[in-house]
């Protein structure tokens, strides 16, 4: 059910956010002022003050969200009155024409406990666009030093006492849409829960720093560890892409110079492009992993064929 209330909101606000938005004025970069408001129940975010037609545009996106919260809110009423859905939102960051709005949501729908969802809203405040992760890490090496240190921030956390799951070390949902807001020194990356950790551990968050983010690749520092060693073992394959390799998604195929074809079945995004590159992949368990020559990490895959 999480999965299906956050796709009403993908929806629903896709159709508001992604209009054509591509005019700049700069007649005002002023600073902009938020205030928290009320729509039968459910709050949002307002601005005053900027670009009229910036600010304009960002109202209308951040209080369709509460718009659609209401939505839901009377649909999951309408199946047990004990049913609820809430939103709360937070301004993270108003600083150098930048702007991170984060929803809390949560929804009730019987069982033990709610179900906690983030939402976050990132804007150029010069023009009204949408900012995205994928606009944040666009080259190959932003990328790279992008899922290399979120995997060492989740590391940190985990012995820190922070109960991390073994696995989400190296296998956690991210992608150029996935949820981040501004800090002063970089971005922070959100978890929600279960993503990467139990529920009683809330919201995950990891700080990238633009210094770790716009590091030179694939080498050793505080931000960028080095990429942990592969084991080698009887079950180990080693060859090449047979072909063009545009980096990892979940569900790609991955189609081998030994005729095999293996398909990525863990949510995990990072692109980079190379012609035929070495590729290892090799059993952990009941487990196979693949990792490609010249990505910083690995993925689960499964054989097709």
């Amino acid at each position: 059910m999480k999965f299906n209330l956050k796709r009403c909101f993908i929806i629903i606000l896709s159709i508001i956010m992604f209009f054509p938005s591509h005019y700049v004025d700069a007649a005002s970069t002023a600073s902009v002022k938020t205030k928290v408001l009320n729509y039968k129940g459910q709050k949002y975010i307002q601005l005053t003050g900027g670009n009229k037609k910036a600010t304009d545009k960002i109202n209308k996106i951040l209080k369709t969200h509460a718009l659609t919260a209401v939505q839901l809110d009377t649909e999951l009423k309408k199946q047990s009155k004990q049913n609820f859905y809430k939103t709360s939102p937070s301004t993270k960051f108003n600083k150098n024409e930048r702007l991170s709005i984060v929803y809390t949501d949560s929804a009730f729908m019987g069982g033990v406990h709610e179900i906690y969802s983030t939402f976050t809203y990132n804007f150029n405040l010069s023009n009204g666009n949408v900012i995205t992760l994928g606009d944040v890490a666009k080259s190959t090496a932003q990328i790279s030093n992008l899922v290399v240190s979120i995997s060492a921030g989740l590391s940190i956390q985990k012995r820190a006492g922070i109960e991390i799951y073994d696995e989400s070390i190296d296998n956690y949902p991210i992608g150029p849409d996935s949820t981040f807001f501004f800090y002063d020194g970089g971005i922070v990356v959100r978890f929600s829960p279960y993503e990467v950790a139990p529920f009683s551990e809330g919201f995950i968050d990891v700080k990238v720093p633009y210094t770790a983010l716009n590091a030179t690749p694939f080498t050793s520092s505080n931000n960028t560890p080095l990429v942990p060693t592969v084991p080698v073992t009887s079950d180990t394959i080693e060859t090449k892409i047979d072909d063009d390799f545009e980096g990892y998604e979940e569900g790609n195929l991955y189609e081998l110079a030994n005729g095999q074809i293996w398909k990525q079945v863990d949510y995990k995004y990072s692109y980079r492009y190379s012609y035929r590159p070495d590729v290892i992949i090799y059993r952990d368990g009941s487990r196979y992993y693949m990792k490609v020559d010249g990505m910083t990490d690995k993925v689960q895959v499964e054989r097709i064929k």
